[in-house]
């Protein structure tokens, strides 16, 4: 091959190279949409599933996710006044009947207060002052209250494994903790030992029903 076929050569290899990459960039550049789009349905799935509990009066239960058939409860029997140090008896039941249904009342931010569906006007309450650190057996102090105010405010966070979180929004480190470690039967009175941890962990994670 004499130099001017091989500058002729030369010159196609670069045409040819220029023509390959507009199809090698469209390539990589779909590549990233698909990428980034698939990353972006994530939060917007977690945003989906706290829009649906963001409807206005929703009728829950509140199941333990660590002791199966171990639902939320709340007494609020003679619960017709405000108390300060919260009033009403809030533990567990084995199944979930009237006591056992509750209402979620959203406010701006992903806050709800929850009421008692049994007793109306009687909210969940957690009084978080003394959750400073983990403890075994929990800590703080939850029962019923008449009517919401901050201790009855909460935020209901989607864990990275799809179940719930309950957040207390007066004391951020506080969460509702269950222990339903002997709830194995339905009592009357309601069983098992209901207060708040520091943090999340598997007793602190419930499934929501919507009934």
């Amino acid at each position: 091959m004499d130099e001017g076929e091989e500058n002729a050569q030369e010159m196609f290899n670069a045409l040819e190279q220029l023509e390959s990459e507009p199809e090698q960039l469209e390539s990589e550049s779909k590549q990233l949409e698909s990428e980034s789009f698939g990353l972006a349905l994530e939060p917007e799935a977690d945003k989906v599933e706290s829009e649906a509990l963001s409807r206005p009066g929703l009728v829950v239960t509140i199941q333990s996710v660590q002791f199966p058939n171990v639902f939320l409860r709340l007494d609020g029997n003679g619960v017709n006044s405000f108390n300060g140090a919260g009033v009403g008896k809030v533990n567990c039941q084995f199944g979930a009947g009237p006591y056992e249904k509750f209402i979620l009342r959203p406010y701006a931010g992903d806050q709800y207060s929850i009421e008692s569906l049994q007793f109306p006007n009687v909210y969940l309450r957690l009084d978080g002052g003394q959750v400073t650190s983990f403890q075994g057996s929990g800590s703080g102090i939850v029962n019923g209250q008449f009517g919401a105010g901050p201790y009855e405010r909460f935020v209901i966070r989607q864990e990275v494994d799809g179940q719930y979180s309950i957040q207390s929004v007066q004391f951020p480190k506080a969460f509702l903790r269950v222990d339903g470690s002997n709830v194995q039967s339905f009592n009357g009175a309601g069983a098992g030992n209901v207060n708040a941890q520091y943090g999340v962990g598997p007793w602190e994670k419930f499934k929501i029903t919507v009934l």
